[in-house]
């Protein structure tokens, strides 16, 4: 062995026994504490082993070489061959005894070169290379060694200089027992498993030993984030962005020192994730963040636990979240998810090419896989799912959608209504949030609301990257003031769904008469805040939650929910007399979208404004009296129109920069503002979409009887009759009438 590593070996030796430091150590086989239960890993015999057997691979085989999805696999390997000299690099150095300068050199987190390393292998049993079957199978090898030659060198310092600082950091994984992105991309996550897997009988005996030895000291003892929580902890995606520990583990599950404690914890934090993360109605408290990135990794490892007897995937719970998913979708190619406060972005598709093929009778699988990668896979452009798409991917069956046109959550305080699931249907998301204290990315936005028709989207959901300002939100304003962030959890009173229309109502009061804990979105319980903030102790069932699961708390403050243990303190923030809010779809050959607000600070005279968010793209046309019309470049136009608002003053589009981007881009928020300076708005405005040669609706108000405004519309539809009745709580009751059908919210 080289002089240097047995220096530096026997200097990690001394220092953790000097300063008392545990390391991970995989020679040493680990001790189940905790068994599984019976039958819930069945040990295969031989490789592969992970996602399928011989028969299967060969299955696998079949379908890329006769799939119109196959074409696009066979082009995504003749794109990555172009690395091989990547590979080959590694796959002939002479690694048999590494140097630290070998691992300042090669052993580094690259999520790239571990999708690159599994992308190769299955290329080359496509097509039965045994060149680049070896090769690939070397360069694994000589990486596991890199690995192993690691560990024996433990922690601390082994390095000096400038040139040594990134091995010392890579060293620190020794020195506990984490789990997290980095760990994974250090290790070879799922790549370095996978072709391992599929190349096994390609290698040498030596290879394989060589490979499973690191894959075993790689996991044993690793703890994912999650592990051994209280299962309300489980909402966070950190709970699924770890799943490729499982597909590390699948690997190696009948090698010597095998970590079956290790397998239980990923098993564990995988099942609380899927449990409790998403509700019974398939929603997920974190909005995007759940299909986006926790069932990112996370379907890899579900996956790999359904091949073993704990299928989570072919559960009425996973169906009702693939319905969520495409409830949540824009029905627009490239529109990804509407989402909401803790995240609208949707890069990353795995879980729905894992839905796709794990639910091929599923419509709602089979739509979004259509409507987010194209019926020919074509729309597939994301490097860090490769491997899920090279594995899992297909041809669409064309399943006709068959969805209801609204979707409601108690438990997310989410309705979602169409009219349709067309590209061009009107959509209308309205979003209260009373989950809102077990988040920690998020906005100010308890009760905004969400507009798509004609094929476009006509409000805009700014990233909590960018802003947490309310300014920056769809809500009412008075004096300039509305919510603050964090803005607490809110009450989604009531929905009703008819054909005619749907919607619901939210109480926002909590929400702007309270802050919630800044400027961290998760203030520990050793936090100390002066006055005026203090505890918050309510029940989130208060706040609320609909409902008793086992796992929820009688209070907020609480070790066992969020994202580490809830210690929300409070303060006034902007307190009001009353704040509702009711937002409606009206379907039919015209539909539109009403927004009744209703609030009220005091009986003081205060200039109010109703905010909404429009895309960067959408200009004001028209500007006369209680109308503004809003349009795109492609002709197509929004109307919005104030039925009543007392002290309707004026109406505006404000256009400011808020922020900068990673690239130092400018960062711009867009919005409508209608403003009343009265001490009562009651503000009822109508959205009506337009092509661009539609005429305006037409509307009449009559006085019906005392308390009550009638508006009459005509519309293509027909003509409705909207009853706006005042209540003692300060909160409107609608009535909507159509010939014989009939919808009230009250």
């Amino acid at each position: 062995m080289d002089r240097l590593l047995i220096r530096a070996l026997i200097g990690g030796f001394v220092l953790a026994f000097i300063s008392g430091r545990v390391l991970v150590n995989a020679a040493q086989p680990a001790v189940d504490h905790n068994p599984p239960p019976s039958g819930s890993i069945q040990l295969a015999q031989g490789h592969p082993r992970i996602f399928f057997d011989r028969a299967g691979l060969d299955a696998w085989r079949t379908r890329i070489e006769t799939s119109r999805h196959g074409e696009v696999v066979r082009d995504v390997f003749a794109q990555r061959r172009r690395d091989l000299s990547r590979v080959r690099q590694l796959a002939d150095l002479d690694l048999s005894a590494p140097t630290p300068a070998d691992l300042q050199a090669h052993f580094r987190p690259d999520e790239s070169r571990n999708i690159l390393w599994g992308l190769l292998a299955l290329d080359a049993v496509l097509r039965d290379d045994l060149d680049q079957k070896r090769m690939v199978g070397r360069a694994i090898t000589n990486y596991a060694r890199l690995i192993l030659a690691s560990r024996e060198l433990g922690g601390g310092v082994i390095a000096n200089g400038r040139t040594g600082e990134n091995l010392n950091r890579q060293q620190r994984v020794w020195e506990n027992d984490e789990f997290n992105v980095g760990v994974s991309w250090l290790f070879g996550a799922a790549g370095l498993p996978i072709a391992y897997d599929v190349l096994h009988d390609s290698m040498t005996p030596e290879e394989r030993i060589i490979v499973q030895r690191a894959l075993v000291a790689a996991t044993t003892g690793r703890r994912p984030f999650g592990s051994d929580l209280p299962r309300g902890r489980a909402i966070s995606n950190h709970y699924g962005y770890h799943g490729e520990l499982a597909v590390m583990l699948a690997a190696v599950e009948e090698a010597p020192g095998f970590d079956r404690s290790a397998w239980n914890r990923i098993r564990q934090v995988l099942r609380d994730y899927l449990e409790v993360g998403f509700t019974p109605e398939g929603d997920c408290h974190e909005d995007t963040y759940g299909p986006n990135l926790g069932l990112r990794a996370g379907s890899m490892g579900l996956l790999v636990m359904a091949r073993r007897s704990e299928d989570l995937l072919r559960t009425d719970h996973f169906r009702n979240v693939v319905r969520w998913m495409a409830q949540d979708s824009v029905p627009f190619a490239g529109g990804g998810m509407v989402g909401g406060a803790s995240g609208t972005q949707f890069e990353y598709p795995t879980s729905v090419i894992v839905a796709r093929h794990v639910l091929p009778d599923e419509p709602a699988a089979d739509w979004l896989y259509r409507l987010h990668l194209g019926e020919d896979s074509s729309r597939m452009s994301r490097n860090q799912t490769m491997l899920e798409f090279v594995l899992f991917g297909g041809d669409p069956s064309g399943l006709e959608l068959d969805l209801p046109v609204t979707h409601f959550s108690p438990r997310r305080g989410k309705l979602i209504t169409r009219t349709d699931f067309s590209p061009d249907a009107a959509v209308m998301h309205f979003d209260a949030r009373p989950d809102a204290w077990s988040i920690g990315h998020d906005t100010v936005d308890r009760g905004t609301f969400s507009l798509l028709a004609d094929g476009r989207s006509w409000t805009r959901l700014i990233s909590f990257h960018h802003t947490q300002r309310s300014r920056d939100f769809s809500l009412v304003h008075v004096d300039g003031l509305a919510q603050g962030w964090k803005a607490p959890s809110v009450r989604f009173l009531s929905h009703q769904d008819t054909p005619i229309a749907t919607g619901g109502t939210a109480d926002l009061k909590y929400a702007y008469d309270w802050q919630w804990t800044p400027p961290t979105p998760w203030p520990r319980e050793t936090d100390v805040f002066p006055p005026p903030w203090e505890h918050e102790n309510s029940d989130p069932r208060t706040l609320g939650w609909p409902d008793d699961p086992e796992w929820l708390p009688r209070s907020l403050r609480d070790p066992g929910i969020g994202y580490i243990g809830s210690w929300l303190w409070r303060k006034p923030y902007n307190p009001v007399q009353h704040a509702f809010r009711s937002a409606i779809l009206v379907r039919g050959e015209s539909p539109y979208v009403l927004i009744v607000d209703d609030l009220q600070k005091d009986d003081a005279s205060r200039r109010y404004e109703w905010l909404m968010q429009i895309p960067l793209d959408v200009e004001l046309q028209e500007k006369n009296g209680p109308d503004v019309i809003l349009r795109d470049p492609n002709g197509r136009r929004l109307l919005v129109r104030v039925l009543h608002a007392d002290g309707w003053t004026e109406a505006d589009i404000e256009h400011e920069q808020i922020t900068t981007d990673r690239a130092n881009k400018p960062v711009f928020s867009r919005r409508l503002v209608l403003r009343a300076q009265t001490h009562r708005p009651q503000f009822r405005i109508m959205l009506y979409p337009m092509a661009s040669d539609d005429a305006k609706p037409v509307t009449e108000f009559d006085r019906a009887q005392s308390g009550t405004q009638r508006c009459i519309v005509n519309t293509t539809s027909g003509e409705d009759r909207i009853d706006f009745t005042d209540h003692v709580d300060g909160r409107t009751r609608i009535r909507l009438q159509r010939g014989d059908e009939v919808f009230e919210l009250r």
